[in-house]
């Protein structure tokens, strides 16, 4: 992540920054929702890029942004043609911890693992790519291509290349070769890469790239298929498939493609999470949220206004293994105790317009120009005015820190309750 020159906004930012600093020895004390940082995407230059695409991690905040038009080459004192992908890092103090590029745009959002971050790109291709590699010059580096797992020697932070994952595109009725299906999403672990394209799902290996296995006709229609109906831990894999006029099958896929559990499910799922030893389910259509053990027998199941987009799950703070997920639906915010099989607490006060930030303490979201932060009792914890010059299209839990994206900008707010700006002593 590239930080563009000091601009009288950011001197003014600056100048606040240090302000504080001056102020906290004087009894001060930072709190939640007070600005910590200032750092930008960058506009591109003379390339275009698109909207952003994001994963997050505990510790990181992971940005995709597909970029395009020419550029000069000053060695060889020529213009070329540039499209692609960049992969950007961005930890809770705002520093860039990576910053790498693939060799062709990506297509969906990336997996995120606690070694690689995995990039879906043009022409049913996976780029692996090495999440603690950091210092990288992309105008110093050319990306060495690869398939079938073959790694890259060019660029140590490209782990390995893979495309031509959803395999033989087929024929069109005039006989000529048509279009690949394209890939609609990745998961990963440390162990296996699960990709779906088209009505195909298959398994990669994480460490090398080598398919581990492939389910043809995983999904009856091109448009059944969703990253969100596929959860990956460890060496398993859970698939809901089916489609619309086909019962869904839920199994648990072994690290070689073998099937070690299997049900059928009477309702269409749209989404799977993995938590606490648990599969959860969410199913719109029914509005059910299910969980099953690891046999796929039925631990509990909640009538419940089920979301159709896949919740993130978090640990909780209280040192126990025990997790927690937020369902956003019809105006309230609910928690969901995995461990306990039951809603926790329901806020109908919630702003749900967009997908609220969560992290181990709670879930925080945007509501009339203010961060509002909720517990994970479902007790308001605290609250705080946006700055001015800030709208907030995104907003993301990192390392104790908030994320808000703004555009190109991004600013980093504290996210620590219980000490909002206050004189002591």
């Amino acid at each position: 992540m590239r930080r563009p020159g000091l601009s009288r906004r950011r001197l003014l930012s600056a100048t606040a920054t240090g302000l504080v600093g001056a102020l906290a020895g004087c009894g001060y004390r930072p709190g939640g929702g007070d600005l910590a940082w200032e750092s930008s995407l960058g506009d591109g230059g003379l390339l275009g890029v698109e909207a952003p695409r994001f994963a997050v991690a505990p510790d990181r905040l992971f940005v995709v942004r597909n970029q395009s038009g020419r550029t000069f080459d000053f060695d060889t004192e020529t213009w070329g043609s540039v499209e692609n992908a960049t992969v950007t890092a961005v930890d809770a103090a705002g520093a860039t911890r990576l910053d790498a590029e693939t060799e062709r745009q990506a297509v969906a959002p990336p997996a995120v693992t606690g070694e690689s971050v995995f990039v879906p790109v043009v022409g049913e291709g996976v780029t692996a790519i090495d999440r603690d590699a950091a210092g990288i010059d992309p105008d110093a580096r050319e990306t060495g291509g690869g398939t079938g797992g073959e790694a890259t020697e060019a660029g140590d932070e490209i782990r390995w290349q893979v495309d031509g994952i959803g395999g033989d595109s087929g024929t069109g009725d005039s006989g000529e070769s048509a279009d690949p299906p394209g890939i609609e999403g990745v998961r990963a672990s440390d162990r296996l890469v699960a990709v779906v394209t088209g009505t195909e799902l298959a398994a990669l290996d994480a460490e090398t790239g080598d398919r581990a296995f492939g389910v043809t006709e995983a999904w009856t229609g091109p448009d059944d298929g969703s990253a969100d109906r596929v959860a990956v831990e460890g060496e398993n894999v859970w698939a809901a498939m089916g489609g619309e006029n086909a019962r869904t099958a839920l199994v648990r896929f072994g690290p070689s493609g073998e099937r070690r559990a299997e049900r059928s499910v009477s309702a269409p799922l749209d989404w799977l999470v993995r938590a606490d030893e648990t599969l959860v389910a969410g199913s719109v259509e029914a509005g059910t949220v299910t969980g099953f053990d690891a046999d796929l027998d039925r631990r509990f199941s909640l009538s419940v206004p089920t979301p159709s987009d896949r919740p993130p799950v978090v640990a909780g703070s209280d040192g126990r293994a025990r997790r927690r997920l937020y369902l956003h639906r019809d105006g309230a915010a609910r928690a969901l105790d995995v461990e306990a099989g039951e809603i926790a607490w329901e806020r109908t006060d919630a702003p749900a317009r967009r997908r609220a930030a969560v992290d181990a303490d709670g879930i925080y979201a945007v509501r009339s120009r203010a961060i509002l932060a909720i517990g994970a009792d479902g007790e308001d914890r605290w609250r705080a005015p946006l700055p001015d010059r800030v709208t907030v299209d995104e907003l993301f839990a990192v390392g104790g820190r908030l994320i808000a994206v703004d555009g190109e900008e991004l600013y980093g707010f504290h996210a620590t309750p219980g000490e909002r700006w206050s004189l002591v002593g």
